[in-house]
C-alpha cells in the first residue's frame, strides 16, 4: 500500500519535471517573474457541510504540499498532496488517507489587472483532480479537487497563504456524494 502511494508520487513529480523542462526553449518568451514554486499548508478539515457535521470531534489536522508552475501571470499547472487522516461522525476511527491531485490555478486578481505587473496581493482558483485512496475502505477513487486561495507576496520568492479546499467524490467514506472542506494556512516559496 506505501509502495503503491510512493509510486504515485513518483510519477507525478516526474511529469511535472517533464512539463517544466518543456518550457525551457519558450523562456524568453515568458516573463522571467513567473516562476515554479513549492508551497506547503497546515490546517483543518471536517469530513461532511450538514449541519450536523459541525461538532468538534469530527474536525481533524490538514496537510498540503503542492509544486506548481506559472506558465502566464495568470495560469499555472500544479500537482500537490492532501492527508494525511479525517473523522467520519458515523464512526470513531480516524479515515487515514492520501490524495495526489493535479490542477489548474487562475489568479483572479492578475486576470483582472491585466498589467503583467506582481500583485502585493492575489486570489488564485484551484480546479483539478486526482486520486484519492482511504486506508479504511482499502479502495482507490477519483476525485475533484476545488480551492480558494488568498496570498499576500511577503517578498519576490515567499508569500503566505490563506486557503479554503474541497475534496469531492462518491463513496470516499459514506457510499454517496462526499465532501472534505478543509482551511489552511502557509507559505509558498517561488523558484
Amino acid at each position: 500500500m506505501i509502495n503503491n502511494n510512493i509510486k504515485a508520487l513518483i510519477i507525478l513529480i516526474l511529469l511535472f519535471a517533464s512539463m517544466v523542462y518543456a518550457q525551457q526553449d519558450t523562456e524568453s518568451l515568458i516573463n522571467k517573474r513567473y516562476k515554479c514554486y513549492v508551497s506547503l499548508k497546515a490546517g483543518s478539515q471536517m469530513s461532511g457541510i450538514k449541519r450536523e457535521d459541525f461538532i468538534l470531534s469530527n474536525y481533524s489536522p490538514l496537510i498540503n504540499l503542492t509544486i506548481g508552475k506559472w506558465f502566464v501571470y495568470y495560469l499555472a499547472l500544479e500537482i500537490g498532496y492532501k492527508g494525511y487522516y479525517f473523522y467520519y461522525i458515523g464512526d470513531e476511527i480516524k479515515h487515514h488517507y492520501q490524495y495526489y491531485y493535479g490542477a489548474a490555478v487562475l489568479s483572479i486578481i492578475n486576470m483582472i489587472n491585466c498589467n503583467n505587473d506582481i500583485n502585493k496581493c492575489d486570489i488564485t482558483i484551484h480546479v483539478g483532480s486526482g486520486y484519492f485512496y482511504n486506508n479504511v475502505y482499502g479502495r482507490p477513487n477519483i476525485c475533484l479537487n476545488m480551492d480558494m486561495q488568498s496570498k499576500y507576496r511577503l517578498n519576490n520568492i515567499l508569500s503566505v497563504d490563506f486557503q479554503f479546499s474541497a475534496i469531492m467524490g462518491w463513496d470516499i467514506y459514506q457510499q454517496n456524494e462526499d465532501i472534505l472542506p478543509g482551511v489552511s494556512l502557509g507559505l509558498t516559496y517561488m523558484f
